[in-house]
């Protein structure tokens, strides 16, 4: 088994740093609908575990996680002191940050990051621009960079790097085939999978029904029968149809994908390209397992509406 380099970097708010490379497990997750990366540990270290303001975690010296402190406990015995950690990546503040309601006109990727201060946080540079967005009442900066993403590129945003928001693929997209599989397989989840969308348009009376509807004979041919309906979403005033297509697209994320785990970690991120069973595919989701007998990966590459569909 491939034993890796493990570091793991505490901040305090007095900007004291204690570093460690004594782990005894770890589990690191990363998914690309999901903004943010989640770490969680034990470890031996000697800190002061009330003031900790940033976790930072390195596996062979490649920074993979950088985040707050959502729980952390310490435990004291002969073996000495030891601490229990879980964190999020800063970008969860996407979540959590708020932009005004209303329209934005031309907005650009560059230009939704100018409004808000989220340090820690950067973006993909893109000056491209749309002719507008519309937000509803406490959206989140994140909601914001996923209409804008789906109105500009018709795909789905995620984080590439610790806290880095990504549109588009990087020009230096790390490709790699694991020697040694430990295991592999293939999953199906149609647990969320929405058969047929209603919404009611702006100019429907109350007694005309909903005059916006979309089934999906994917869905239905499966045999799920499962309807939604939604008041009118000013959101996608620009493309209602557009707007509820997205709802069914979103309900199969995740819906088929196949994985492979393999022994050690080689520094892969959310869409860079693996090689297995004869074939190369995205990255969208990584689970990086650590204790005292070494790490292993599991690599899982999605093929839903927004992923790996056409590969």
């Amino acid at each position: 088994m491939k034993m890796n380099d493990i570091t793991l970097k505490l901040t305090s708010v007095s900007d004291e740093i204690y570093e460690t490379k004594k782990c005894l497990s770890f589990r690191f997750e990363k998914e690309v609908y999901t903004p943010y990366s989640v770490l969680s540990g034990i470890f031996f270290t000697e800190c002061d575990v009330m003031n900790i303001s940033d976790v930072e975690f390195y596996i062979d010296g490649k920074l993979i996680h950088k985040g707050f402190v959502d729980i952390i406990e310490e435990t004291e015995s002969s073996e000495g002191k030891r601490i229990s950690i879980s964190s999020r990546g800063y970008s969860s503040l996407l979540l959590q940050s708020e932009l005004p309601e209303g329209i934005i006109s031309s907005p650009s990727l560059n230009s939704l990051f100018s409004r808000v201060n989220l340090p820690n946080i950067t973006h993909e540079n893109s000056s491209s621009t749309v002719n507008y967005i519309y937000l509803k009442s406490h959206s989140s900066i994140w909601d914001a960079c996923k209409m804008l993403c789906l109105k500009m590129h018709n795909s789905h945003p995620f984080i590439s790097a610790p806290n880095k928001v990504s549109y588009t693929f990087s020009e230096n997209t790390f490709s790699f085939e694991p020697k040694t599989i430990i295991s592999k397989g293939n999953l199906l989840n149609l647990k969320n999978a929405v058969s047929d969308v209603y919404m009611r348009d702006l100019t429907d009376d109350a007694e005309s029904g909903f005059s916006l509807y979309v089934n999906d004979n994917e869905i239905r041919n499966l045999g799920i029968i499962r309807e939604k309906y939604y008041a009118f979403d000013s959101m996608w005033a620009f493309d209602s149809y557009l707007g509820i297509q997205t709802k069914i697209n979103l309900s199969m994320k995740g819906s088929r994908a196949d994985f492979i785990k393999y022994d050690g970690y080689s520094g892969e991120d959310l869409n860079d390209t693996v090689i297995f069973n004869k074939k190369s595919g995205r990255i969208n989701r990584i689970l990086v397992n650590g204790s005292k007998s070494g790490i292993q990966t599991t690599l899982w590459r999605y093929s839903d509406r927004y992923n790996n569909r056409n590969n």
